[in-house]
């Protein structure tokens, strides 16, 4: 009896506490992007957005092909893809310094500011 007690007891402390951590967004990481969320206000994410096209085909960060699935960060009225989630999170910190990575039509990485 004890052994079946204890199990609910168990069960019901864990949907509570799964319950109460939900409900609390403050609590919750959001896809890794916490930089996005403090970057200056010429810096935004992707989610306000979704259905932003990003401007450039190579991630200003590190010079590969942007992936489609990754969101982008806008900045001074651009979309800027990346290649992976690291690189938008990179990129929110400075984006004044990885901007000027690219050409003027965002086809080529031109700049040496690779991490």
């Amino acid at each position: 009896m004890k052994k079946y007690l204890y199990i609910i007891t168990m069960f019901v402390a864990f949907s509570g506490v799964n319950l109460f951590a939900q409900g609390n967004p403050d609590t919750s990481s959001h896809h890794g992007n916490e930089a996005l969320t403090t970057a200056p206000d010429s810096v935004a994410s992707n989610e306000a957005n979704v259905s932003a096209e990003p401007w450039n085909k190579v991630c200003p960060v590190m010079g590969n092909k942007i992936n489609p699935k990754i969101g982008t960060v806008t900045y001074e009225g651009k979309a800027y893809g990346f290649c992976c989630a690291g690189c938008d999170a990179k990129f929110a910190k400075n984006p004044a310094k990885y901007s000027k990575n690219l050409n003027e039509n965002g086809t080529r990485f031109i700049g040496k500011n690779k991490p």
